[in-house]
């Protein structure tokens, strides 16, 4: 099998001959994905998990996570000796056609020591705040015992040229899905950062068109993020109001199938 540096990313997901199918996907000149954990992803900082920065004055360093679907009472923090901390959470079900997802990993420092520890999350991504206090040797301040940057690749066709969340333990490894539900199709789309306000869906040529866009997720980054793709074709006669809901960074969209006359 090629890998991905030997050859262009697909365009959209298989095609399916039973129905819709995603497409629209953020291509770089270089024929790769501009971010391997996001299909959907335009610009911005790339990666489900980051070290941001170490701010100058403050002795603060900053992990980024994202946790699509994590709501604030869903997350946790706990620290354990050697200057290890573990941050975890839980997203739940929310509708017919979701599934939980289950997210834990562990950071630690090596040359610093470790103090009062603390992790927020808005509109799916996690902050981990670890203040440091005097420095214990000139080894570095990286993340030790934190999951692999370099993600593992997954297997089938088009997911080949994509990575998984390295801090993910449970649920579905994709940042999309789509599935058939009574009322029509379900479809799920990660947009970790985005608010309700920053994400528009629309019908154009018969696909729906689904964009969104995110602040700075933290003072220590120099953008937000954009993403945008779309689903279909359909028959636009034979679709109704496309019932939307953004939370905790995670776009749900009803797409409902009128019932034949």
């Amino acid at each position: 099998m090629a890998s991905s540096s030997s050859s262009t990313a697909p365009t959209q997901s298989p095609p399916n001959p039973e129905g819709p199918f995603f497409s629209d996907f953020g291509i770089t000149d270089s024929g790769e994905f501009y971010a391997k954990n996001n299909p959907f992803q335009r610009s911005g900082p790339v990666g489900a998990t980051e070290r941001i920065a170490m701010a100058k004055n403050d002795k603060v360093i900053y992990v980024r996570v994202d946790m699509p679907g994590v709501p604030k009472e869903c997350l946790y923090l706990t620290t354990f000796p050697d200057n290890v901390v573990f941050c975890g959470g839980l997203a739940p079900m929310v509708c017919e056609g979701d599934r939980g997802r289950l997210y834990g990993a562990s950071y630690g420092l090596r040359s610093y020591k470790l103090r009062k520890p603390q992790v927020n999350i808005s509109n799916g991504v996690a902050t981990v705040k670890m203040k440091v206090s005097k420095q214990k040797s000139k080894a570095g301040t990286r993340c030790s015992n934190s999951p692999s940057w370099d993600e593992e690749l997954k297997k089938d066709e088009l997911s080949f040229y994509l990575v998984t969340h390295p801090s993910e333990t449970e649920g579905p490894k994709e940042t999309y899905g789509a599935k058939k539900v009574k009322e029509g199709f379900y479809v799920w789309v990660d947009m970790p950062g985005a608010t309700k306000e920053k994400v528009s869906v629309g019908v154009e040529d018969g696909f729906v068109v689904f964009s969104g866009e995110t602040l700075n997720e933290s003072n220590h980054e120099g953008s937000g993020r954009t993403y945008k793709g779309r689903f279909g074709p359909f028959d636009v006669t034979k679709i109704g109001e496309i019932k939307t809901d953004v939370r905790n960074g995670v776009l749900r969209m009803l797409i409902p199938e009128k019932a034949d006359e």
